[in-house]
């Protein structure tokens, strides 16, 4: 059983990596070429933004292996990741300031943080029948 929660932590840090792209495919294909890094930076630039994105699955993760009872664990922190990741990314123009990519750093560490605020529901939600 163990074996399927690492493929599902696994699969869950990949979804969180391609997500900040997959919310920008609406507004074509140069849109999300915006997020792609300047030539001669590319494995730095990934590895930097690929970085930052990981820590927005760690609420997820961590809500997959403490999930028992309940998917609450595991559920509210994807469903809350997703939605804030999508409505931040779908229209952030990194062209519009040049402090813009700050963001890029920033809000996936206010997703994450969100997600832990969803994951402590879920634990608490999976804990109170329990309790009696």
């Amino acid at each position: 059983m163990d074996h399927h929660r690492k493929g599902w932590a696994f699969l869950s840090l990949l979804f969180m990596n391609f997500l900040p792209y997959l919310s920008r495919v609406a507004g074509g294909w140069e849109w999300v070429a915006q997020y792609w890094p300047d030539p001669g930076s590319e494995l730095f630039g990934l590895l930097f933004f690929h970085v930052f994105y990981s820590t927005a699955a760690i609420p997820i993760i961590i809500g997959i292996f403490r999930s028992r009872t309940s998917m609450l664990p595991w559920l509210l922190p994807l469903i809350d990741v997703t939605i804030l990741t999508v409505l931040i990314h779908h229209n952030y123009d990194l062209a519009s300031d040049a402090q813009a990519a700050i963001g890029l750093m920033v809000f996936p560490l206010f997703t994450m943080a969100t997600g832990f605020l969803a994951l402590g529901i879920g634990l608490l939600l999976q804990w109170l029948p329990t309790r009696t």
